[in-house]
């Protein structure tokens, strides 16, 4: 054998000699794994699929979102987080760390795991887009997780990944099912601010996944992330304030001082910038350009700003020989009795221009619509609509003289809405210009209860009206809308074959909040017995009362602050004319945001006062009318139903010219009215007669003579 084993050697030469070859195994097996963190793991370890839509496929690279790192080294199994907050704007790789965290699970520290996200599309599209991907792409965790089989019971599937030594399951918030039976150790929830309040009568599904880790006590961790809901009722929001509320100070690349990136400071573009949107420094005044962001953001620091009730605050500007002072590790020193969470926005990332979030933060302005999806999606911040109802005094004096019943310049599109109330009906008439901006024309009362025929006769003369502009050219009402009130019944049948009456109820439900400011359904028409009639159905326009109400009370805002520096009023402006009274501007302003859970701090039995989710509702000011406010709302909605909020200024003022003729009044489109005179006359005031047209008839005295 020792002749044979010497023949086959000297034949063989590069031949490695077995018993080397086992001892070099042995020796690896035997060796510790390198202890990594959970972002070395996924700098070593995960890779990027193609197939994810990512704009950097191929080895994951922390570096490229560096502040993502400290969030992502909490979720270690070693470290004393048990909770981490994670609220951020779109797009700031908050989903990505729950992969990264999946893919260091199933390598270094297996046990049993739940994703939970907001519905159905939701979980199936996280799947999809970015976990199986990453294990498909990623060697070191691909031949750990079962692939997925149809046939075979012990594989994984879309919503179940098997791995030795646990899995890890992905539910719908939307369902109880996939949030009972199971005990977890891991757990993520994403977008939480989507989640339903109530699940199945079981309650909150947050409370719901975290009752799944009971069993694992102290070696329980969870992940919670979420773009910001509504302030006052939103979840990623509290939990943030519950933690150490850190953020993100970045250091001036001038003097060095460090500061947290607010979009407050953020500059417009100048001639002295090349353009360029920039950042001033609060502490030297330098301008910050975009090309320094990345390296800012490699030596920033994050900051816990809470501190406890004797503390002195964090400062908003942080010297770099103070920094030792105030940084402070997640759940160490002054950080030990919070867990860590973290606020930042789309300025902080490598992946946004400042430019397209300057000019999107421009777009917004002045509409509320928009303010929300760019104080979400865009800055990272609970949107706030602004419960503070204007002052009606201010309102007073912001009025603007102009004949009553007539239509001012440059507004050149007009919508009208009736308010149905016991005895009466209410209207009102707002006319719609360039940037969203509206004029309120006329309004008035129809002495008449709604199951009369006398009430609806005058209904049909305000639908045939048409209303002068002072050039002389009449404008027809393009969109009336009438409440349903407390006689819908009634109001559907007497809709049929009024071609230009829209038949409208407020957005009610749950998702209420989120509702669009005008969603249109057909409705069957029943007859006397309650009995459906199957040729007959009405078009119910869902009226966004929740939204819209803001939006009416940030055009009110506007007008009581008064134009800028150059005479213009901002985009969504509600203009008031000079002949209503206090009791109309009383009845614009007459309801408030009501925030159940404000209203409860102080209380002996604040327990019972708090409803699930904390919900905010509007509410009407005790002994305030709301006929106007409702008329308001009512018109904004029709005119966002003629789709006037996507309007450019080109077709705005094409608009106005065909309204206007050839020859408009020589003012500014945008610039603002006469004001009207400060002090009220001391007798009532006598309505101006408007510009005969024909086919026009009085139908009331108006309620701003009524109230006047």
């Amino acid at each position: 054998m020792t002749t044979l084993a010497a023949e086959l050697r000297s034949r063989f030469r590069s031949m490695p000699n077995g018993r080397h070859v086992v001892a070099a195994a042995l020796a690896r097996a035997a060796r510790p794994e390198q202890e990594l963190t959970v972002s070395e793991w996924a700098d070593c370890f995960r890779v990027v699929s193609a197939e994810s839509g990512s704009r950097f496929p191929g080895p994951w690279l922390t570096s490229r979102v560096p502040l993502a790192r400290e969030i992502m080294d909490c979720l270690h199994p070693d470290h004393p987080a048990r909770l981490v907050v994670n609220m951020g704007s779109a797009q700031i790789v908050k989903t990505e760390v729950i992969v990264n965290w999946f893919g260091y699970i199933v390598d270094r520290a297996p046990g049993p795991m739940l994703v939970v996200l907001p519905s159905l599309d939701e979980a199936v599209k996280f799947n999809r887009v970015k976990l199986q991907p990453t294990i498909d792409a990623s060697p070191q965790i691909r031949h750990r997780v079962k692939p997925e089989n149809s046939r075979d019971e012990a594989a994984s599937t879309t919503s179940f990944k098997r791995f030795a030594g646990g899995f890890a399951q992905i539910v719908t918030a939307s369902s109880s099912k996939g949030l009972q039976g199971i005990s977890i150790r891991y757990l993520a929830m994403d977008e939480i601010s989507e989640y339903p309040i109530d699940v199945d009568g079981r309650g909150s599904p947050i409370a719901q996944a975290q009752a799944r880790q009971k069993s694992w006590g102290d070696l329980a961790k969870t992940y919670v992330s979420s773009t910001p809901g509504l302030l006052g009722d939103c979840r990623i929001t509290e939990l943030y304030e519950a933690g150490d509320q850190r953020r993100a100070y970045l250091p001036c690349p001038e003097c060095g001082s460090f500061a947290p990136l607010d979009y407050e400071r953020m500059q417009p573009p100048s001639e002295s910038t090349n353009q360029r949107v920039t950042f001033a420094c609060p502490d030297c005044g330098s301008l910050i350009d975009q090309v320094h962001r990345a390296d800012m953001l490699a030596r920033g620091r994050w900051i816990a700003t809470r501190v406890a009730e004797r503390d002195p605050p964090v400062p908003g500007v942080i010297k770099p020989a103070d920094l030792a002072q105030w940084e402070c590790a997640p759940c160490e020193g002054r950080c030990r009795d919070w867990h860590p969470s973290y606020s930042w926005w789309s300025g902080y990332s490598n992946f946004e221009s400042w430019s397209d979030i300057w000019s999107r933060g421009e777009d917004a302005r002045g509409n509320p619509i928009k303010l929300k999806v760019f104080s979400q999606q865009d800055l990272g911040r609970p949107y706030d609509p602004s419960a503070d109802a204007p002052d009606w005094q201010k309102l007073l004096e912001a009025r603007a003289e102009w004949l009553r019943g007539t239509v001012p310049w440059p507004a050149c599109l007009l919508t009208g809405f009736i308010d149905v109330q016991g005895d009466r009906l209410e209207w009102g008439i707002w006319a719609w210009g360039a940037e969203c901006q509206g004029w309120l024309i006329d309004c008035g009362v129809i002495p008449h209860p709604a199951e009369t025929d006398e009430a609806w006769q005058e209904v049909d003369a305000l639908l045939a009206a048409s209303w002068p502009t002072a050039n002389g050219v009449t404008l027809p009402v393009s969109a009336w809308g009438i409440d349903t009130g407390y006689v819908s019944p009634l109001i559907y049948q007497r809709a049929l074959g009024r071609h230009n009456l829209r038949v409208c109820r407020g957005a009610a439900g749950v998702r209420a909040r989120d509702a669009l400011p005008c969603n249109v359904k057909n409705v069957p028409l029943n007859n006397h017995l309650g009995t459906k009639l199957r040729a007959r159905a009405v078009r119910l326009h869902f009226i966004g009362t929740f939204a819209l109400k803001s939006t009416v009370y940030q055009g009110l805002r506007q007008l009581a602050a008064g134009p800028d520096a150059d005479g213009r009023f901002g985009r969504g402006t509600l203009h008031l004319p000079g002949w209503i009274g206090e009791d109309y501007a009383k009845q614009l302003t007459a309801e408030i945001l009501y925030d159940p859970k404000a209203q409860a701090k102080g209380k002996a039995r604040r327990a019972l006062l708090e409803r699930p989710g904390d919900q905010r509702e509007w509410r009407k000011m005790p002994g305030r009318a709301n006929e106007a406010l409702d008329i308001a709302v009512g018109s904004r909605a029709l005119a966002w139903l003629m789709k006037v909020d996507g309007w450019t200024p080109a077709q705005w003022a094409e608009r106005a010219a065909d309204a206007w003729g050839s020859e408009p009044p020589a003012e500014d489109l945008f610039s603002a009215p006469a004001p009207a005179a400060p002090t009220r006359p001391s007798k009532p005031l006598v309505p101006l007669a408007p510009t005969p047209v024909r086919g026009r008839r009085v139908l009331s005295r108006g309620i701003g003579d009524r109230y006047d």
